[in-house]
């Protein structure tokens, strides 16, 4: 009670919070709501695994699984893609599935330790986390990555750098247009780091891409001689790399020496074949159901470490956010171009680079259909339904055509192919 009278609110609110009940009371009642949030968190993931593949969102005439999770759940777009990438994780990793069905870990927690735990470190990672709260979860995982175990040492160089801006509506009005036209070409939305990498990259790369054949990375060598750490300069500081940074840029270098030595610049892959390999694959990214068509990577298909050469037939294209994953060992490319074998991690077919798919008839030999991946398909299949709304074909029709052609054709069809079938099942226009 304040001098004249008035309540303060915030000595009011406590001193009826308790009802009457000790503060002990009150503590074991709250860390029963935690136990049971986290056994609804474990079973929403169960479900979240079998409506990711069934699709639902179609059914009820959604854009995607995320729209759906925003409209039913309630999850903004970023806490739905998380929900989502935690969900299929945890199939693979029953221990802590166990962990967060049992209350054990809350789910801040596993969804720190699926960014890094495998198969073979979960029960390592699961005895290091006991005990620990979020904080220091998130400090145990920094400056590791997938595979790790935590008795390795983390590398403090390569822990992620917490950047903020504050900016005007007007600029937050641009980032998020930004945003929307790197996931319609991507096919997804794109996590911080993807997208402040593209960004970076489109302003570098000076507007439109060169056409010249110019590489595009300079590489001055900076590589410790004992560890094998690599280093980049950015605007007037020294920066640590990860290995797969490294290995990004050597697929597309021009050379001008060391910081010891000078050379004239020399480029691996000469003007002359970069100009055939843009022409060749039209000027867009190599995998399947990706519409990315600028500040696209050459990329050596076999590594040059693995004795693979700079002919047309070891080179493709891909954007910035698909040669990141194939470094990071999340996709790989086999074949010889333009007919690439494209997988994701754990073998999932995603589909032919461009019209032969080399590699099925092994897997077919081996009694195993290959199958691609629900998103590439989703984004393909969009990509044909606004083509055909482009040529005036109603919406309905659109996706009525697509939807037939694709079952006509399975999971795997490039798309000019699924073009071509949907255009035969559309109606013929009336005179």
């Amino acid at each position: 009670m304040l001098r004249d009278g008035s309540i303060d609110v915030n000595e009011s609110t406590w001193a009826g919070a308790g009802n009457g009940r000790s503060w002990q009371e009150l503590d074991r009642e709250l860390r029963a709501f935690a136990r049971r949030r986290c056994a609804l968190d474990a079973e929403e993931a169960v479900v979240l695994r079998a409506a990711v593949r069934a699709e639902i969102w179609r059914e009820l005439g959604k854009g995607s699984m995320l729209e759906y999770l925003e409209e039913v759940l309630g999850y903004a777009p970023r806490a739905a893609q998380e929900r989502v990438r935690v969900a299929i994780a945890l199939d693979e990793l029953p221990e802590l599935a166990e962990a967060l069905a049992t209350g054990e870990l809350h789910w801040s927690a596993v969804r720190e330790l699926t960014r890094i735990v495998t198969p073979m470190t979960q029960a390592e990672w699961l005895d290091n986390a006991r005990g620990k709260n979020l904080r220091q979860i998130e400090h145990a995982i920094a400056g590791r990555k997938k595979g790790d175990k935590p008795t390795d040492p983390p590398d403090p160089d390569l822990k992620p750098r917490m950047v903020r801006f504050e900016v005007k509506p007007a600029t937050y009005a641009l980032l998020r247009e930004v945003e929307k036209v790197l996931a319609d070409e991507r096919g997804g939305r794109l996590d911080d780091d993807s997208l402040i990498s593209a960004m970076c990259n489109a302003v570098l790369a000076g507007g439109e891409d060169d056409v010249s054949g110019r590489a595009k990375h300079q590489i001055m060598t900076i590589v410790c001689e004992g560890c094998g750490q690599g280093y980049q300069d950015a605007g007037g500081s020294r920066v640590a790399i990860e290995p797969e940074a490294v290995e990004r840029a050597e697929c597309d270098a021009q050379r001008i020496g060391s910081d010891r030595e000078p050379q004239r610049a020399t480029q691996d892959v000469s003007p002359k074949t970069q100009r055939f390999v843009r022409r060749r694959d039209g000027g867009t990214c190599c995998v399947p159901g990706c519409r990315a068509a600028r500040h696209l990577d050459i990329h050596h298909v076999v590594p040059r470490a693995a004795g693979g050469g700079h002919e047309p037939e070891n080179l493709t294209l891909l954007c910035d956010g698909h040669h990141r994953a194939l470094h990071e060992k999340k996709l790989t490319i086999m074949g010889k171009a333009p007919n690439l074998d494209v997988r994701w991690a754990h073998h999932t077919h995603v589909g032919a680079a461009r019209d032969a798919t080399p590699g099925r008839a092994d897997e077919a030999a081996a009694g195993r259909q290959p199958s691609a991946s629900t998103f590439a398909v989703v984004a393909l299949k969009n990509q044909v339904k606004e083509a055909l709304v482009q040529m005036k074909f109603k919406k309905h029709e659109a996706t009525h055509a697509v939807e037939t052609a694709a079952a006509r054709l399975g999971p795997n069809a490039t798309l000019e192919i699924l073009l071509r079938e949907s255009l035969r099942c559309c109606p013929r226009p009336t005179r």
